[in-house]
């Protein structure tokens, strides 16, 4: 069972975690660092909806590839076939 004593540090616990631990997230870039430009209209486009086409045309591909209609099954036979969980073992 649990005691109020390890529910309380248990609580206390993920509510310092989630108050401290994006406390890095907030700092300030370095003086030193270069700032560089972002990618433009162009690159943006290509990012955010090239990738995702292109992702869709191969799996497209991939998929009609794969699933064409060609398995041709075998003809029918006349043996039996009869397996060991099929013998009845009286």
């Amino acid at each position: 069972m649990s005691t109020p004593a390890r529910l309380l540090a248990l609580a206390t616990t993920v509510l310092t975690m989630i108050v401290l631990a994006p406390a890095a997230a907030l700092a300030d870039a370095p003086v030193a660092w270069e700032t560089e430009e972002g990618l433009g209209f162009f690159g943006y486009l290509v990012l955010l909806g090239g990738i995702p086409v292109a992702m869709i045309v191969v799996i497209w591909v991939l998929t009609a590839l794969l699933s064409r209609k060609n398995y041709v099954p075998p003809a029918p036979g006349n043996e039996i076939h009869v397996s060991a969980s099929d013998v009845d073992h009286h």
